[in-house]
């Protein structure tokens, strides 16, 4: 499929149904590559304008999809996170027994 360019002037029009959904129009979402699953973030602007932008994959944030040295260090993060939390966990039962004693 050919990627189609959109105008930056383009204006498109949608409604939203009665359980709050709004469908982005067929060639805006194949044009920005919005499928299926993508992440948006909606940020108000003012009382009539609202901002929807691609939450970015973390293959962008971190670099090329596959990059070990990025994953490595995102799960080193993760695997400290959970140790705190389970420390934390520990301490509230302490807690819990020594109010119940």
């Amino acid at each position: 499929m050919v990627r189609q360019m959109i105008s930056l002037e383009a204006k498109y029009k949608t409604r939203m149904s009665a359980k709050g959904q709004v469908v982005i129009p067929k060639d805006l979402r194949e044009s920005l590559r919005l499928g299926k699953g993508v992440e948006l973030t909606l940020t108000p602007l003012d009382e009539n304008r609202i901002l929807l932008e691609r939450v970015p994959p973390l293959s962008e944030l971190f670099g090329f999809l596959g990059d070990v040295e990025s994953t490595k260090i995102l799960l080193r993060d993760r695997e400290s996170e959970v140790k705190a939390e389970m420390r934390r966990r520990v301490e509230l039962e302490k807690l819990a027994e020594r109010s119940r004693d």
